[in-house]
């Protein structure tokens, strides 16, 4: 028993090594960067834009989250050296090319919140499928005006939150955490997402929001844009897989890969990760799950005015048009779960990075541990069989 307890404490303090170890880049981090007093002063706490650069050893990735227009969440590869310049008089006009990189970015992908969808799910299916528009409302998210909650930045990781009060015809609360990390591990927050040390998570909360009272049956759904500097002939590939891993979010067996073409036959893409699973309760765990459904990417009519009043457009301008542009929606909610109505919450969580998404994978304290709860037994086992057969040989001679 004392060296099975020796054990169990050198792996935990082995385990805590390794994590050490495993600081790949170095994060800063920029609250409105080198935004004039006059322009950000006067908007106060609700002007977030955020800039991260993570630098690496060869190169650096940079985040940008805008906060000021649609919800936007852009990745861009770059040089080490790069650096960002914003045209804040341009930027908050809504003009393209007012955010600038000193070198043209590698590569860039990215995603933008572009609406809420509202909707009567009449026959119980949870999937977003209405086609009748008295059914459906949509609320644009550049309407929306985010008050900043919170910004944290260290080398380590960088966060952001911000809530809103919602729109008139949609009062409520809605907040969006966005955070990004050093090093590859499991998200702090439920569902737990394994994220790299190239990507964001974002996290996207409906509190108690008034739905429109000829709706008996209310559900929501969210479109999500998806930006890739990429051909914009190729698709999306949208790859669901299982999972028996239940260590981080229990009772949850899948997760959904949404990944660019570079990112499936070359990792060197972007991707959007999730598991298709929203809480209806701020404690989030399996006796408060429901499911989400999302559609195929679809490429919209027009590009530009997707990604109109979005970092994307004040980077690329009119180029947005020769990028790899398509659209999604998710929605919350199954049959049978009484729809947003009985409980008034519900949640989305989901990464989008640079790369390929990584596998999920048991935690290495948990291998540790489960290595040594079957290695201990199995050696003990081992070493009694030896005692007894060698002093059976002792006897007999």
């Amino acid at each position: 028993m004392k060296l099975y307890l020796w054990l169990l404490k050198f792996s935990i303090f082995v385990a805590a090594i390794a994590a050490k170890k495993d600081v790949r880049r170095k994060l800063t981090a920029q609250l409105n960067p080198g935004c004039p007093e006059n322009i950000c002063d006067d908007a106060g706490n609700l002007t977030n834009v955020v800039h991260v650069t993570s630098l690496g050893a060869s190169d650096a990735i940079h985040y940008i989250w805008d906060l000021t227009g649609k919800p936007s969440a852009l990745v861009a590869l770059c040089g080490p050296d790069t650096k960002l310049n914003i045209n804040w008089e341009g930027f908050f006009d809504g003009k393209a090319n007012t955010v600038m990189f000193s070198d043209a970015p590698r590569y860039t992908f990215g995603v933008v919140l572009n609406r809420l969808w509202e909707y009567n799910d009449e026959e119980d299916v949870g999937t977003f499928t209405v086609t009748n528009s008295s059914q459906i409302n949509a609320f644009s998210l550049h309407e929306f005006a985010w008050e900043r909650k919170n910004f944290l930045a260290t080398e380590d990781s960088v966060e952001l939150s911000v809530k809103s009060r919602g729109l008139h015809g949609l009062p409520g609360n809605f907040e969006l955490s966005l955070a990004t990390f050093a090093t590859p591990d499991h998200g702090p927050m439920t569902p737990h997402l394994m994220h790299t040390e190239n990507s964001t998570q974002i996290d996207l909360v409906l509190d108690t929001v008034q739905t429109n009272d000829s709706f008996p049956q209310p559900r929501f759904a969210i479109e999500v844009v998806l930006v890739a500097m990429e051909p914009k002939k190729d698709n999306y590939t949208v790859v669901v897989k299982k999972s028996l891993d239940d260590e981080f979010t229990p009772g949850i067996f899948k997760i959904v890969n949404v990944a660019s073409p570079a990112s499936v036959n070359a990792s060197s893409g972007g991707y959007l990760q999730y598991r298709p699973v929203s809480y209806t309760d701020e404690d989030r765990d399996v006796s408060t799950s429901t499911q989400t459904y999302q559609s195929s990417p679809a490429t919209p009519n027009n590009a530009i005015k997707k990604l109109n009043n979005t970092v994307f457009r004040s980077i690329f301008g009119d180029s947005v048009e020769t990028m790899l542009v398509q659209s999604l929606n998710v929605s919350f909610g199954t049959s049978g779960d009484g729809f947003y109505t009985k409980y008034n919450y519900t949640t989305w969580t989901f990464v989008v990075g640079y790369g390929a998404p990584l596998p999920d994978k048991l935690s290495l304290f948990v291998v540790v541990v489960a290595t040594i709860g079957l290695g201990v037994p199995i050696l003990l086992l081992c070493c009694g069989g030896c005692y007894v057969c060698v002093k059976r040989v002792r006897n007999n001679s």
